[in-house]
């Protein structure tokens, strides 16, 4: 049977960002198998995805998508997936004492017009070189991006030789939608952002599947419309967890008691989050669990409801 460690359930206001930042990692891998060519210019375009690169002096043998860290061809992208460019083979960079020089960037475009992104020099700490052959890049981020407008994305990788003139450039357009792990139901409140996150991994949950062992944060970002007093608003935040019968495993009636008399600053709840800690202990689970929370206004009707069902493991 399920049950929540210590029933701790702890309430932060913080600044934006902290749990939607984008994370860049760049990689350098050894393959197994070597393979040179000669070229000049090539390009490419991949009609299951829309990528389209362009080489000048610079190639890869291929590019590869993985998605939370299995192969995969797509351009939509759930919300806090963890996606990865792999270019295989990276050839055509001019050789000093059997040493490379590669540069890479990577920019994220919104709509055409807003960098989200720029990372113009990944490789920057590589100022000796590197003597891998053949040479694998590899670039990552976080879909932990808008999606309620349909925003339209495109992933910009350029990779280019620092001790010569070649040059090779990827695009990738690409599109978040919305994390089905939780259902959100809002009646005249606003928020950016609504989800779980796995504070043991680092990352947005994204499968319903979860790992009993691991912490979980409820996440709500950027609230506002509550009825304000002097600037100050009275928010209530409850939180119930129940198994397949109906026994609840959590239960809280308002996670901000502490700020019921005082209330909490409405500028600092826009800017900041709202988050409950979520533990569960070892035992035999009674699958599926309900997992329900409800913010409401002390002084309006307005509220965000949001719910969804784990299957704990």
């Amino acid at each position: 049977m399920a049950a929540l460690t210590n029933n701790r359930i702890e309430i932060m206001v913080t600044k934006k960002g902290v749990l939607s930042e984008v994370f860049i990692v760049c990689l350098l891998m050894v393959t197994g198998v070597f393979m040179s060519c000669n070229f000049n210019k090539s390009v490419h375009k991949d009609l299951e995805t829309g990528a389209y690169s362009e080489g000048n002096g610079i190639d890869c043998k291929d590019v590869l998508i993985t998605v939370n860290g299995k192969l995969d061809k797509r351009n939509e992208f759930v919300y806090g997936e963890r996606v990865t460019l792999v270019f295989n083979d990276v050839v055509g960079l001019k050789k000093m004492d059997s040493l490379t020089y590669p540069g890479l960037s990577m920019h994220i475009v919104k709509n055409g017009k807003d960098t989200l992104v720029a990372k113009s020099n990944l490789l920057e700490k590589l100022k000796n070189g590197i003597k891998l052959s053949p040479l694998q890049l590899k670039t990552k981020f976080k879909a932990v991006l808008p999606y309620k407008n349909n925003e339209k994305y495109k992933l910009y990788v350029d990779i280019w030789d620092k001790k010569g003139d070649g040059s090779f450039s990827y695009e990738l357009p690409f599109t978040v939608k919305k994390n089905d792990v939780l259902k959100i139901e809002n009646k005249g409140l606003n928020y950016s952002k609504a989800y779980l996150y796995n504070e043991t991994l680092k990352e947005v949950v994204n499968s319903k599947k979860i790992n009993s062992n691991h912490v979980f944060i409820l996440v709500l970002e950027q609230v506002s419309g509550l009825s304000q007093k002097k600037g100050r608003v009275f928010p209530v935040f409850s939180i119930d967890v129940e198994d397949n019968e109906g026994r609840k495993i959590i239960s809280n009636k308002n996670v901000l008691k502490g700020y019921e008399q005082q209330g909490v600053e409405a500028k600092k709840l826009k800017v900041g989050r709202l988050t409950t800690r979520i533990t569960f202990s070892k035992g035999k689970f009674n699958n599926p669990y309900k997992l329900t929370a409800k913010l409401f206004d002390m002084n309006s009707s307005k509220e965000i409801n949001i719910s969804g069902d784990l299957i704990l493991n």
